[in-house]
């Protein structure tokens, strides 16, 4: 876990804190289970329209895709009876609405917004709202743009804009990286388990498996992978629901995981099952959200990057 004090670096987005106030898992969970019962009997058949849906974010990426445009199937079944079930209708929904595949020369233009509260009183801990641009590298091998945008709500926060070169064997993977991950799910549960063990050393294979599935989503994940990760994690134990806000305000359902680090969770699209985001609660260090849009594909980077210098590998 970073320092909450050095959130001024867009690198930390995804590590910043979230949470609001919560009732504990066993007092909600009688009345959410006969809820959720009653909703399946009433179940009414799945319908399914092709469109195309866009997450409206401050700051926000042009509406119109150019390259790469995604066409989502919309789901809208009952309320799911688990988290398990959560995470198998985004692994469907994931795998009806493909992206086209980039290639290794090409970027990945996305928004990350993350926002971060104190918890309980714990001090220097926001509020503090960032929106970010990112233009990755699908393989990692080309500069990487960020440009870091105040809030709205924060216009006095600081503005940057960098391009940034990927250490050689620093950092996490590149798209093209978990593109080659196995398909073989024993395999890929192994492949998950190491990267979480670089979060969370010397845990239980779970944990350690839902931290490296975590860290992989909070980046661009090629549709295949994405969905196999959905999967992986129905199988995971101690995954529950409950209903949160993204950090663009948008309402969304969470599958969360608690352990002794605190509650980490993904938040999906209560009507199409699309990731939005995250959530972490960390007890006396505070909450973190984050959102994340669906990619663009683009050749190049925006003209006004030439003025940028090059940043040392980071």
């Amino acid at each position: 876990m970073n320092d909450l004090n050095d959130l001024t670096e867009l690198t930390e987005l995804r590590d910043l804190f979230a949470d609001k106030p919560h009732p504990t898992a066993d007092r909600l969970a009688p009345a959410r289970t006969a809820l959720l019962a009653e909703a399946r009997v009433k179940r009414r058949p799945r319908a399914r329209r092709a469109g195309l849906r866009r997450m409206t974010l401050a700051g926000g990426l042009v509406a119109a895709m150019t390259a790469g445009v995604i066409a989502v199937q919309t789901f809208k079944p009952a309320a799911p009876a688990s988290a398990a079930e959560v995470l198998r209708l985004a692994a469907e929904a994931t795998a009806a609405a493909p992206w086209p595949e980039p290639r290794d020369d090409q970027y990945l233009h996305y928004e990350r917004i993350a926002e971060t509260r104190s918890e309980n009183g714990v001090p220097n801990v926001g509020p503090r709202h960032i929106t970010g641009e990112i233009w990755e590298s699908v393989d990692g091998s080309r500069p990487e743009l960020r440009w870091h945008k105040p809030s709205k709500s924060r216009p006095q926060d600081h503005e940057y804009k960098e391009l940034r070169t990927r250490c050689p064997g620093r950092g996490g993977p590149t798209y093209a990286d978990v593109r080659g991950w196995p398909t073989d799910r024993e395999e890929l549960r192994h492949k998950l388990a190491e990267r979480g063990n670089e979060i969370v050393l010397n845990k239980d294979t779970a944990t350690r498996t839902w931290y490296g599935i975590v860290a992989v989503l909070g980046g661009p994940v090629p549709p295949k992978q994405q969905a196999a990760l959905f999967e992986i994690a129905a199988t995971l134990p101690g995954i529950e629901t409950e209903e949160v806000k993204d950090a663009t305000g948008k309402s969304g359902i969470a599958v969360t995981r608690v352990d002794d680090r605190g509650r980490e969770s993904l938040i999906f699209d209560e009507t199409s099952y699309a990731l939005l985001g995250g959530q972490e609660l960390v007890p006396g260090k505070g909450r973190e959200l984050w959102s994340i849009t669906r990619p663009q594909i683009t050749n190049t980077l925006p003209a006004w990057s030439k003025s940028l210098k090059p940043r040392g590998c980071v």
